[in-house]
């Protein structure tokens, strides 16, 4: 068995973060990672709230800014899932491949996944015309007929963002009114290539090999017809990947783990961080500063004393 004082899981923003203030203030751990590195930023395009990084940065350059942190810093990623963490006393046992770690503290920074609409034809087309990220596969339908569904800022700022690639873009909302913030809105609404549908869900998604339709539903489910898209990407939120400690944490009915400011959760050696925590806020800019909290409590836990600097 292998053991350490703290783990780390994830390896976006906020796990990043918790890795250099747990490296800076002499913590023994070890950092997991499964999927793709850098987590939510893998799909995001511009960002441009973050004080200190050029306008439109894009998030896969900053993924790869966190990656040459981490190699600066002499911090490696062990790649691979973690299934399950078992309380024993004071230490956390979990496998990860085929080796067994116990640490005397962990940091969940597990992020989030994007969301499904769960409909037919969606798994059997994914990577055929459907996609979760614009960003990532946009180029791919250029001066084609594309929708999105979804109604928030995700949505919005994809929908946008494909009306510079896409012969038309079709936005597709279940309410009547959008939730993204206004400026978005206003953005998308002077696009002259977008449309919006309201008051409509996606039933399936119909096409051979690849997307040739999809079947829409009105209020009340009434049968609203088909769509003709080349591609449909789908921007509804996002689901915690928190699976692996639902059994020994507190979460909302979401799934997200429920933490204090402090970022300490319902078992006091366990601390999270990130898109997996329940927060008011999903950012770069607060993922990151919460993954430093994350990483100065547990020291806290370990060492009783704390470091301000």
């Amino acid at each position: 068995m292998i053991k350490t004082e703290c783990a780390i899981v994830g390896a976006g923003i906020a796990g990043v973060a918790a890795a250099v203030y747990a490296k800076r203030s002499g913590l023994d751990f070890l950092l997991f990672n499964k999927g793709l590195f850098g987590g939510q930023l893998m799909y995001v395009g511009k960002v441009d709230n973050y004080p200190g990084l050029p306008p439109e940065s894009q998030g896969q350059a900053i993924s790869q800014n966190l990656t040459s942190t981490l190699q600066n810093l002499d911090i490696r990623v062990n790649s691979g899932a973690i299934d399950s963490v078992e309380a024993k006393d004071k230490e956390l046992v979990f496998c990860s491949g085929e080796k067994t770690f116990s640490a005397r503290t962990m940091i969940v920074a597990s992020g989030a996944s994007m969301r499904t609409l769960g409909i037919p034809g969606e798994k059997e087309l994914t990577g055929k015309g459907v996609s979760y990220c614009a960003v990532c596969d946009g180029f791919f339908f250029r001066n084609k007929t594309v929708a999105v569904v979804g109604g928030g800022n995700t949505a919005v700022e994809e929908a946008v963002y494909l009306s510079g690639l896409c012969k038309k873009v079709y936005l597709i909302h279940r309410r009547d009114k959008l939730r993204a913030l206004d400026y978005l809105q206003q953005e998308l609404f002077a696009r002259d290539n977008v449309e919006v549908i309201w008051d409509t869900t996606v039933t399936e998604v119909r096409g051979d090999p690849f997307v040739r339709s999809v079947g829409l539903a009105g209020q009340e489910g009434k049968d609203a017809g088909d769509l003709e898209i080349q591609g449909l990407f789908v921007a509804i939120g996002i689901g915690p990947n928190t699976e692996f400690v639902r059994g020994c944490l507190d979460c909302d009915r979401g799934g997200f783990i429920i933490t204090d400011g402090e970022m300490r959760t319902s078992r006091e050696n366990i601390f999270a961080c990130g898109d997996c925590r329940k927060r008011p806020l999903r950012q770069l800019i607060t993922a990151a500063g919460e993954g430093a909290v994350a990483a100065i409590s547990a020291y806290r836990y370990l060492k009783g004393n704390y470091i301000s600097s």
